[in-house]
Protein backbone atom coordinates (compact mmCIF):
# COMPACT_ATOMS: atom_id res chain seq x y z
CA UNK A 1 0.00 0.00 0.00
CA UNK A 2 3.26 2.57 0.53
CA UNK A 3 3.86 1.99 -3.08
CA UNK A 4 0.59 3.10 -3.89
CA UNK A 5 0.46 5.98 -1.66
CA UNK A 6 3.62 7.43 -2.60
CA UNK A 7 2.55 6.35 -6.54
CA UNK A 8 -0.69 8.81 -5.76
CA UNK A 9 1.15 11.45 -4.33
CA UNK A 10 3.42 11.81 -7.86
CA UNK A 11 0.46 12.17 -9.57
CA UNK A 12 -0.88 14.76 -7.62
CA UNK A 13 2.87 16.40 -7.73
CA UNK A 14 2.77 16.24 -11.51
CA UNK A 15 -0.91 18.25 -11.97
CA UNK A 16 -0.32 20.96 -14.54
CA UNK A 17 2.74 19.76 -15.60
CA UNK A 18 1.58 18.01 -18.84
CA UNK A 19 -2.15 18.70 -18.36
CA UNK A 20 -3.13 17.44 -22.01
CA UNK A 21 -0.54 16.19 -24.93
CA UNK A 22 -1.03 17.21 -28.21
CA UNK A 23 -3.42 16.62 -30.87
CA UNK A 24 -3.48 16.90 -34.82
CA UNK A 25 -6.37 19.27 -34.99
CA UNK A 26 -4.86 21.96 -32.76
CA UNK A 27 -1.28 21.53 -34.00
CA UNK A 28 -2.56 21.91 -37.55
CA UNK A 29 -4.10 25.66 -36.57
CA UNK A 30 -0.89 26.55 -35.24
CA UNK A 31 1.08 25.47 -38.30
CA UNK A 32 -0.22 27.61 -40.48
CA UNK A 33 0.21 30.97 -38.46
CA UNK A 34 3.06 32.93 -40.16
CA UNK A 35 5.01 36.52 -39.32
CA UNK A 36 4.59 39.17 -41.90
CA UNK A 37 8.09 37.81 -43.79
CA UNK A 38 6.46 34.40 -44.03
CA UNK A 39 8.17 32.43 -41.50
CA UNK A 40 6.01 30.09 -39.66
CA UNK A 41 5.24 31.06 -35.91
CA UNK A 42 5.39 27.47 -34.70
CA UNK A 43 7.54 25.42 -36.89
CA UNK A 44 8.20 22.60 -34.47
CA UNK A 45 4.28 22.08 -35.17
CA UNK A 46 4.55 21.47 -38.72
CA UNK A 47 7.66 19.19 -37.53
CA UNK A 48 4.77 17.14 -35.59
CA UNK A 49 2.21 16.77 -38.05
CA UNK A 50 4.81 15.23 -40.59
CA UNK A 51 5.82 12.60 -37.65
CA UNK A 52 2.51 11.80 -36.73
CA UNK A 53 0.82 11.01 -39.85
CA UNK A 54 -0.76 7.86 -40.03
CA UNK A 55 0.31 5.06 -42.21
CA UNK A 56 -2.97 5.66 -44.20
CA UNK A 57 -2.41 9.09 -44.81
CA UNK A 58 -4.76 10.22 -41.99
CA UNK A 59 -3.78 12.09 -38.71
CA UNK A 60 -5.98 12.01 -35.41
CA UNK A 61 -5.70 9.56 -32.75
CA UNK A 62 -4.20 6.32 -32.47
CA UNK A 63 -7.83 4.48 -32.45
CA UNK A 64 -9.15 5.19 -35.28
CA UNK A 65 -12.89 7.55 -35.07
CA UNK A 66 -14.10 8.38 -38.25
CA UNK A 67 -15.30 11.95 -37.37
CA UNK A 68 -11.65 12.46 -35.54
CA UNK A 69 -9.78 11.13 -38.59
CA UNK A 70 -11.98 13.29 -41.12
CA UNK A 71 -11.42 16.70 -39.71
CA UNK A 72 -7.81 16.15 -37.91
CA UNK A 73 -6.75 14.98 -41.77
CA UNK A 74 -8.96 17.77 -43.41
CA UNK A 75 -7.27 20.32 -41.08
CA UNK A 76 -3.40 18.89 -41.59
CA UNK A 77 -3.53 18.87 -45.34
CA UNK A 78 -5.10 22.14 -45.76
CA UNK A 79 -1.96 23.35 -43.58
CA UNK A 80 0.29 21.43 -45.04
CA UNK A 81 -0.42 22.26 -48.76
CA UNK A 82 0.49 25.85 -48.22
CA UNK A 83 3.95 24.37 -46.43
CA UNK A 84 6.99 24.28 -48.96
CA UNK A 85 9.29 21.03 -49.76
CA UNK A 86 8.48 17.53 -51.10
CA UNK A 87 7.61 16.03 -47.46
CA UNK A 88 4.62 18.52 -47.15
CA UNK A 89 3.60 17.72 -50.66
CA UNK A 90 4.02 13.95 -50.37
CA UNK A 91 2.24 13.82 -46.86
CA UNK A 92 -0.89 16.21 -48.77
CA UNK A 93 -1.34 13.81 -51.47
CA UNK A 94 -1.56 10.43 -49.27
CA UNK A 95 -4.07 13.02 -46.87
CA UNK A 96 -6.30 13.53 -49.81
CA UNK A 97 -5.89 9.73 -50.82
CA UNK A 98 -7.28 8.69 -47.34
CA UNK A 99 -10.33 11.46 -47.95
CA UNK A 100 -11.26 10.34 -50.51
CA UNK A 101 -11.52 6.84 -49.44
CA UNK A 102 -12.87 7.68 -46.38
CA UNK A 103 -14.65 11.08 -45.86
CA UNK A 104 -18.00 9.10 -45.39
CA UNK A 105 -17.33 6.82 -42.36
CA UNK A 106 -18.68 9.56 -40.68
CA UNK A 107 -22.15 8.38 -41.07
CA UNK A 108 -23.81 6.13 -38.55
CA UNK A 109 -20.46 5.61 -36.52
CA UNK A 110 -19.98 6.00 -33.44
CA UNK A 111 -18.34 9.23 -30.97
CA UNK A 112 -18.99 12.17 -32.81
CA UNK A 113 -16.63 14.73 -31.59
CA UNK A 114 -17.74 18.20 -30.69
CA UNK A 115 -17.98 20.59 -32.87
CA UNK A 116 -18.00 18.26 -35.59
CA UNK A 117 -21.06 19.89 -37.49
CA UNK A 118 -19.48 23.18 -37.33
CA UNK A 119 -15.98 22.45 -38.22
CA UNK A 120 -16.37 19.62 -40.47
CA UNK A 121 -18.70 21.29 -43.21
CA UNK A 122 -16.11 24.39 -43.10
CA UNK A 123 -13.08 22.45 -43.55
CA UNK A 124 -14.66 20.56 -46.47
CA UNK A 125 -15.19 23.86 -47.84
CA UNK A 126 -11.90 25.17 -47.24
CA UNK A 127 -10.46 21.77 -49.36
CA UNK A 128 -12.92 22.46 -52.50
CA UNK A 129 -12.53 26.06 -52.30
CA UNK A 130 -8.17 24.93 -52.45
CA UNK A 131 -8.86 22.52 -55.13
CA UNK A 132 -7.35 20.15 -53.22
CA UNK A 133 -10.82 17.65 -53.32
CA UNK A 134 -14.28 17.40 -53.57
CA UNK A 135 -16.45 15.44 -50.99
CA UNK A 136 -19.53 13.61 -51.71
CA UNK A 137 -20.70 14.23 -48.14
CA UNK A 138 -20.69 18.16 -48.41
CA UNK A 139 -24.35 19.19 -48.80
CA UNK A 140 -25.23 16.62 -45.58
CA UNK A 141 -22.33 18.45 -43.47
CA UNK A 142 -23.52 21.33 -44.75
CA UNK A 143 -27.19 20.81 -43.14
CA UNK A 144 -25.82 19.39 -40.13
CA UNK A 145 -24.44 22.83 -39.59
CA UNK A 146 -27.54 24.68 -40.13
CA UNK A 147 -29.30 22.71 -37.88
CA UNK A 148 -26.86 23.39 -35.18
CA UNK A 149 -26.58 27.17 -35.66
CA UNK A 150 -30.30 27.24 -35.11
CA UNK A 151 -30.28 26.33 -31.67
CA UNK A 152 -28.08 29.68 -31.18
CA UNK A 153 -30.22 32.26 -30.60
CA UNK A 154 -29.92 35.18 -33.09
CA UNK A 155 -27.47 37.72 -32.10
CA UNK A 156 -25.76 35.61 -29.36
CA UNK A 157 -22.34 35.16 -31.05
CA UNK A 158 -21.72 38.65 -30.30
CA UNK A 159 -23.89 39.69 -27.42
CA UNK A 160 -22.48 36.81 -24.91
CA UNK A 161 -20.26 34.17 -24.01
CA UNK A 162 -21.03 30.87 -25.94
CA UNK A 163 -20.03 27.01 -26.81
CA UNK A 164 -19.51 27.95 -30.20
CA UNK A 165 -16.38 30.38 -29.13
CA UNK A 166 -14.71 27.11 -29.25
CA UNK A 167 -14.95 27.11 -32.74
CA UNK A 168 -13.94 30.32 -33.88
CA UNK A 169 -11.80 29.32 -36.51
CA UNK A 170 -14.79 27.49 -38.22
CA UNK A 171 -17.07 30.86 -38.10
CA UNK A 172 -15.37 33.47 -40.13
CA UNK A 173 -18.36 33.31 -42.10
CA UNK A 174 -20.36 34.58 -39.59
CA UNK A 175 -18.66 36.56 -36.94
CA UNK A 176 -15.53 38.83 -37.32
CA UNK A 177 -13.03 38.24 -34.25
CA UNK A 178 -12.77 41.36 -32.93
CA UNK A 179 -16.20 41.52 -32.67
CA UNK A 180 -15.37 38.82 -30.15
CA UNK A 181 -12.66 39.46 -28.78
CA UNK A 182 -14.70 41.04 -25.60
CA UNK A 183 -14.79 37.62 -24.61
CA UNK A 184 -10.95 36.34 -24.40
CA UNK A 185 -9.55 35.08 -21.17
CA UNK A 186 -7.36 36.98 -19.16
CA UNK A 187 -4.77 34.56 -20.78
CA UNK A 188 -5.22 35.86 -24.17
CA UNK A 189 -7.10 32.11 -25.10
CA UNK A 190 -10.71 31.90 -27.06
CA UNK A 191 -12.49 29.70 -24.84
CA UNK A 192 -9.11 27.84 -23.48
CA UNK A 193 -8.43 26.48 -27.17
CA UNK A 194 -5.72 26.61 -29.35
CA UNK A 195 -7.49 26.26 -32.57
CA UNK A 196 -9.84 29.00 -31.85
CA UNK A 197 -6.86 31.29 -30.72
CA UNK A 198 -5.16 30.70 -33.02
CA UNK A 199 -7.76 32.69 -35.17
CA UNK A 200 -8.00 35.22 -33.38
CA UNK A 201 -4.48 35.72 -33.39
CA UNK A 202 -4.21 34.81 -37.79
CA UNK A 203 -6.65 38.39 -37.11
CA UNK A 204 -5.56 40.46 -35.11
CA UNK A 205 -1.93 39.80 -34.49
CA UNK A 206 -2.77 40.53 -30.58
CA UNK A 207 -0.13 39.78 -28.51
CA UNK A 208 -1.91 37.91 -25.68
CA UNK A 209 -3.57 35.42 -27.94
CA UNK A 210 0.52 34.34 -28.98
CA UNK A 211 1.62 34.54 -25.50
CA UNK A 212 -0.98 31.89 -24.79
CA UNK A 213 -0.14 30.10 -28.03
CA UNK A 214 3.14 29.67 -26.87
CA UNK A 215 2.54 28.46 -23.43
CA UNK A 216 0.12 26.05 -24.96
CA UNK A 217 2.49 24.57 -26.99
CA UNK A 218 4.96 24.59 -23.54
CA UNK A 219 2.30 22.53 -21.99
CA UNK A 220 2.47 19.89 -24.47
CA UNK A 221 5.98 18.80 -24.19
CA UNK A 222 5.59 17.25 -27.74
CA UNK A 223 5.66 20.03 -30.33
CA UNK A 224 2.51 19.56 -30.90
CA UNK A 225 -0.66 21.27 -29.35
CA UNK A 226 -3.29 20.51 -27.05
CA UNK A 227 -6.86 20.24 -27.73
CA UNK A 228 -7.51 22.38 -24.64
CA UNK A 229 -5.19 24.41 -22.34
CA UNK A 230 -5.57 25.32 -19.18
CA UNK A 231 -7.66 22.53 -17.65
CA UNK A 232 -6.67 23.31 -14.13
CA UNK A 233 -10.55 22.74 -12.85
CA UNK A 234 -10.85 19.63 -14.66
CA UNK A 235 -7.47 18.09 -14.91
CA UNK A 236 -7.13 18.41 -10.82
CA UNK A 237 -10.76 17.99 -9.86
CA UNK A 238 -10.83 14.29 -12.22
CA UNK A 239 -7.72 13.15 -10.71
CA UNK A 240 -8.33 13.55 -7.30
CA UNK A 241 -11.76 11.89 -7.61
CA UNK A 242 -10.59 8.93 -9.28
CA UNK A 243 -7.45 8.34 -6.89
CA UNK A 244 -10.53 8.60 -3.95
CA UNK A 245 -12.56 5.85 -6.26
CA UNK A 246 -9.52 3.68 -4.50
CA UNK A 247 -9.09 5.18 -0.95
CA UNK A 248 -6.07 7.56 -2.01
CA UNK A 249 -6.15 10.57 -0.28
CA UNK A 250 -2.51 11.81 -1.98
CA UNK A 251 -0.92 14.78 0.35
CA UNK A 252 -1.30 18.14 -1.00
CA UNK A 253 -4.96 17.34 -2.06
CA UNK A 254 -6.76 19.89 0.22
CA UNK A 255 -4.98 22.83 -1.33
CA UNK A 256 -6.80 22.15 -4.69
CA UNK A 257 -10.00 21.33 -3.27
CA UNK A 258 -9.99 25.05 -1.35
CA UNK A 259 -8.87 26.47 -4.42
CA UNK A 260 -12.27 24.94 -6.29
CA UNK A 261 -14.33 26.24 -3.05
CA UNK A 262 -12.59 29.79 -3.60
CA UNK A 263 -13.10 29.74 -7.53
CA UNK A 264 -16.94 29.06 -6.58
CA UNK A 265 -17.52 31.79 -3.80
CA UNK A 266 -19.55 31.82 -0.89
CA UNK A 267 -22.81 31.87 -3.20
CA UNK A 268 -21.54 28.83 -5.10
CA UNK A 269 -21.21 29.70 -8.80
CA UNK A 270 -21.00 26.62 -10.83
CA UNK A 271 -17.15 26.24 -12.60
CA UNK A 272 -15.70 25.37 -16.25
CA UNK A 273 -13.23 23.28 -16.95
CA UNK A 274 -10.21 25.91 -15.89
CA UNK A 275 -10.82 29.09 -14.20
CA UNK A 276 -10.68 31.34 -16.96
CA UNK A 277 -12.76 29.12 -19.37
CA UNK A 278 -15.86 31.70 -20.20
CA UNK A 279 -18.59 28.91 -20.06
CA UNK A 280 -19.15 27.23 -16.45
CA UNK A 281 -20.91 23.08 -17.02
CA UNK A 282 -22.57 21.34 -14.56
CA UNK A 283 -19.77 18.23 -15.13
CA UNK A 284 -16.91 20.04 -13.37
CA UNK A 285 -19.85 21.21 -11.05
CA UNK A 286 -20.50 18.49 -9.73
CA UNK A 287 -17.34 16.45 -9.74
CA UNK A 288 -15.72 19.49 -7.05
CA UNK A 289 -18.72 19.08 -5.24
CA UNK A 290 -17.99 15.17 -4.97
CA UNK A 291 -14.49 15.76 -4.30
CA UNK A 292 -15.19 18.35 -1.68
CA UNK A 293 -17.73 16.39 0.13
CA UNK A 294 -15.31 13.54 0.17
CA UNK A 295 -12.85 15.90 2.07
CA UNK A 296 -15.04 17.23 4.52
CA UNK A 297 -16.00 20.26 3.19
CA UNK A 298 -19.40 22.01 2.72
CA UNK A 299 -20.88 21.57 -0.20
CA UNK A 300 -24.37 23.22 -0.50
CA UNK A 301 -23.87 25.74 -2.40
CA UNK A 302 -22.39 23.68 -5.28
CA UNK A 303 -24.99 21.49 -4.80
CA UNK A 304 -27.57 24.66 -5.38
CA UNK A 305 -25.06 25.99 -8.44
CA UNK A 306 -26.42 22.34 -10.49
CA UNK A 307 -29.90 23.39 -10.49
CA UNK A 308 -29.92 26.35 -13.05
CA UNK A 309 -28.99 23.30 -15.52
CA UNK A 310 -31.65 21.45 -14.87
CA UNK A 311 -34.66 20.24 -17.80
CA UNK A 312 -37.50 18.72 -18.04
CA UNK A 313 -35.93 15.45 -17.98
CA UNK A 314 -32.15 15.58 -17.45
CA UNK A 315 -29.53 17.91 -16.51
CA UNK A 316 -27.88 20.06 -18.97
CA UNK A 317 -23.65 20.24 -19.66
CA UNK A 318 -23.50 23.38 -20.98
CA UNK A 319 -26.02 25.84 -23.22
CA UNK A 320 -27.19 24.75 -26.60
CA UNK A 321 -26.28 21.17 -27.00
CA UNK A 322 -28.04 18.78 -29.07
CA UNK A 323 -27.07 16.04 -27.12
CA UNK A 324 -27.36 15.58 -23.28
CA UNK A 325 -24.15 14.48 -21.29
CA UNK A 326 -24.29 10.58 -19.53
CA UNK A 327 -21.35 11.49 -17.57
CA UNK A 328 -22.75 15.11 -16.51
CA UNK A 329 -25.85 13.51 -15.42
CA UNK A 330 -24.45 10.25 -13.56
CA UNK A 331 -22.01 13.06 -11.70
CA UNK A 332 -24.93 15.05 -11.04
CA UNK A 333 -26.76 12.02 -9.46
CA UNK A 334 -23.81 11.21 -7.38
CA UNK A 335 -23.29 14.81 -6.27
CA UNK A 336 -26.72 15.50 -5.56
CA UNK A 337 -27.06 12.12 -3.24
CA UNK A 338 -25.25 13.69 -0.78
CA UNK A 339 -28.35 15.38 0.15
CA UNK A 340 -30.88 12.53 -0.86
CA UNK A 341 -33.98 14.03 0.94
CA UNK A 342 -33.54 17.63 -0.16
CA UNK A 343 -32.93 16.85 -4.24
CA UNK A 344 -35.32 13.72 -3.90
CA UNK A 345 -36.77 14.90 -7.59
CA UNK A 346 -33.95 15.78 -9.04
CA UNK A 347 -31.88 12.39 -8.14
CA UNK A 348 -34.76 10.63 -9.55
CA UNK A 349 -35.00 12.62 -12.81
CA UNK A 350 -31.23 11.92 -13.33
CA UNK A 351 -31.80 8.11 -12.08
CA UNK A 352 -34.56 7.72 -15.03
CA UNK A 353 -32.43 9.42 -17.32
CA UNK A 354 -29.24 7.40 -17.31
CA UNK A 355 -31.56 4.41 -16.92
CA UNK A 356 -33.29 5.25 -20.00
CA UNK A 357 -29.81 5.51 -21.84
CA UNK A 358 -28.64 2.45 -21.18
CA UNK A 359 -28.28 0.32 -24.26
CA UNK A 360 -28.95 -3.57 -24.42
CA UNK A 361 -29.73 -3.26 -20.60
CA UNK A 362 -25.93 -3.44 -20.04
CA UNK A 363 -23.48 0.12 -21.02
CA UNK A 364 -23.72 3.68 -22.15
CA UNK A 365 -21.70 5.86 -24.60
CA UNK A 366 -21.39 9.66 -23.61
CA UNK A 367 -20.04 12.77 -25.70
CA UNK A 368 -17.07 13.21 -23.62
CA UNK A 369 -15.12 10.10 -24.30
CA UNK A 370 -14.74 7.98 -26.97
CA UNK A 371 -15.03 4.60 -24.46
CA UNK A 372 -18.27 3.13 -23.88
CA UNK A 373 -16.39 2.34 -20.43
CA UNK A 374 -15.76 5.55 -19.59
CA UNK A 375 -19.52 6.70 -19.74
CA UNK A 376 -20.52 3.17 -18.02
CA UNK A 377 -18.14 3.72 -14.95
CA UNK A 378 -19.70 7.37 -14.56
CA UNK A 379 -23.26 6.14 -14.95
CA UNK A 380 -22.13 2.99 -12.51
CA UNK A 381 -20.60 5.08 -10.19
CA UNK A 382 -23.73 7.33 -9.32
CA UNK A 383 -26.38 4.28 -9.93
CA UNK A 384 -25.07 1.79 -7.38
CA UNK A 385 -26.13 3.59 -4.42
CA UNK A 386 -29.58 5.18 -6.35
CA UNK A 387 -31.18 1.93 -7.53
CA UNK A 388 -32.41 -1.57 -6.11
CA UNK A 389 -29.80 -4.37 -6.14
CA UNK A 390 -30.08 -6.38 -9.73
CA UNK A 391 -30.91 -3.47 -11.84
CA UNK A 392 -27.37 -3.36 -13.10
CA UNK A 393 -27.30 -6.81 -13.18
CA UNK A 394 -26.65 -6.58 -17.23
CA UNK A 395 -23.66 -3.94 -16.42
CA UNK A 396 -22.06 -6.35 -14.35
CA UNK A 397 -22.30 -9.61 -16.86
CA UNK A 398 -21.38 -7.31 -19.81
CA UNK A 399 -17.90 -5.85 -17.67
CA UNK A 400 -17.10 -9.90 -16.90
CA UNK A 401 -17.88 -10.81 -20.16
CA UNK A 402 -15.71 -7.85 -21.67
CA UNK A 403 -12.62 -8.77 -20.52
CA UNK A 404 -9.69 -9.68 -23.21
CA UNK A 405 -7.33 -12.77 -22.64
CA UNK A 406 -4.39 -10.51 -21.66
CA UNK A 407 -7.03 -9.40 -18.95
CA UNK A 408 -7.50 -6.00 -20.51
CA UNK A 409 -10.77 -4.60 -21.72
CA UNK A 410 -11.61 -1.91 -24.63
CA UNK A 411 -11.05 -1.57 -28.31
CA UNK A 412 -7.96 -1.89 -30.61
CA UNK A 413 -7.31 -5.29 -28.68
CA UNK A 414 -6.90 -3.21 -25.16
CA UNK A 415 -6.47 0.05 -23.86
CA UNK A 416 -5.05 1.11 -20.13
CA UNK A 417 -7.86 3.48 -19.41
CA UNK A 418 -10.21 1.02 -20.60
CA UNK A 419 -9.61 -1.24 -18.19
CA UNK A 420 -9.05 1.19 -15.28
CA UNK A 421 -13.09 2.19 -15.88
CA UNK A 422 -13.90 -1.82 -16.11
CA UNK A 423 -11.89 -2.43 -12.55
CA UNK A 424 -13.58 0.68 -10.88
CA UNK A 425 -16.85 -0.32 -12.27
CA UNK A 426 -16.60 -3.88 -10.95
CA UNK A 427 -15.54 -2.37 -7.91
CA UNK A 428 -18.40 0.05 -7.43
CA UNK A 429 -20.87 -2.98 -8.21
CA UNK A 430 -19.57 -5.83 -6.17
CA UNK A 431 -21.56 -4.78 -2.94
CA UNK A 432 -25.17 -6.14 -4.77
CA UNK A 433 -23.16 -8.17 -7.50
CA UNK A 434 -19.72 -9.59 -6.48
CA UNK A 435 -17.48 -10.70 -5.49
CA UNK A 436 -15.68 -9.75 -8.47
CA UNK A 437 -14.06 -13.12 -9.94
CA UNK A 438 -10.40 -13.44 -8.48
CA UNK A 439 -9.04 -14.50 -11.77
CA UNK A 440 -10.81 -11.24 -13.15
CA UNK A 441 -8.63 -9.17 -10.83
CA UNK A 442 -5.40 -11.11 -11.09
CA UNK A 443 -5.64 -10.63 -14.75
CA UNK A 444 -6.19 -7.19 -14.54
CA UNK A 445 -3.90 -6.02 -12.27
CA UNK A 446 -1.45 -8.13 -14.47
CA UNK A 447 -2.17 -6.03 -17.42
CA UNK A 448 -2.35 -2.58 -15.50
CA UNK A 449 1.06 -2.94 -14.10
CA UNK A 450 2.70 -2.99 -17.25
CA UNK A 451 0.84 0.33 -18.05
CA UNK A 452 1.43 2.06 -14.85
CA UNK A 453 4.46 4.23 -16.13
CA UNK A 454 3.27 4.61 -20.02
CA UNK A 455 4.24 7.41 -21.30
CA UNK A 456 1.69 8.20 -23.61
CA UNK A 457 -1.80 7.08 -23.46
CA UNK A 458 -4.80 6.18 -26.68
CA UNK A 459 -6.25 9.56 -27.44
CA UNK A 460 -10.12 8.54 -25.98
CA UNK A 461 -11.29 11.81 -24.66
CA UNK A 462 -13.93 13.89 -26.75
CA UNK A 463 -13.12 17.85 -28.29
CA UNK A 464 -12.63 19.07 -31.42
CA UNK A 465 -10.57 16.22 -32.06
CA UNK A 466 -9.49 13.11 -29.54
CA UNK A 467 -6.99 14.04 -27.05
CA UNK A 468 -5.41 12.43 -23.68
CA UNK A 469 -5.07 14.02 -20.23
CA UNK A 470 -2.30 11.89 -19.31
CA UNK A 471 -2.48 12.59 -15.54
CA UNK A 472 -6.19 12.01 -15.26
CA UNK A 473 -5.74 8.58 -17.26
CA UNK A 474 -2.65 7.79 -14.90
CA UNK A 475 -4.61 8.18 -11.63
CA UNK A 476 -7.49 6.13 -13.49
CA UNK A 477 -5.10 3.24 -13.91
CA UNK A 478 -3.21 3.96 -10.40
CA UNK A 479 -6.84 3.52 -8.68
CA UNK A 480 -7.70 0.17 -10.48
CA UNK A 481 -4.40 -0.86 -9.73
CA UNK A 482 -4.82 -0.71 -6.42
CA UNK A 483 -8.22 -2.35 -6.54
CA UNK A 484 -7.36 -5.50 -8.61
CA UNK A 485 -4.57 -5.75 -6.33
CA UNK A 486 -6.84 -6.76 -3.39
CA UNK A 487 -7.23 -10.43 -5.19
CA UNK A 488 -3.40 -10.78 -4.85
CA UNK A 489 -3.78 -9.59 -0.76
CA UNK A 490 -6.60 -11.01 0.46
Amino acid sequence: MRDAIERADTIVGELDNRPVAGSAYSTAWAARLVHDDGRPVFEQAREWLRTHQHADGSWGSAVPNAYDRLVCTLAAVLTLSEVPGEWAAGAVRAGVDYLREHAADWRDAPGQIIGFEIVAPYLVEQARAAGLLEIDSRTELALLREEKLALVPEGALTSQPTALLYSLEALDDLVSVPDVLKFAAPDGSMSSNPAATAAVWAATKDPAALTYLRDAARSAGDGGLPEIYPIDVFEPAWTIYLLDRAGLKPSGVQQHVERFLRLSGEDGAPLGSSADFPLPDSDCTALVAIVAHSFGYETTPLLEALLPFERDDHFAGLPHERFAPVSGNAHVLEALSQQPHRFAAQIGKTRDFLLDARRESAWWHDKWHFSDHYATAQAVFGLAGATEPGTLAGTWRWLLDGQHPDGSWGAAGGQAEDTAYAVLSLDALAPHHGPVPEDTYRRAHAYLREHLDAPDYAELWIGKSLYTPPTVVRAAVAAAWVISGQADDE
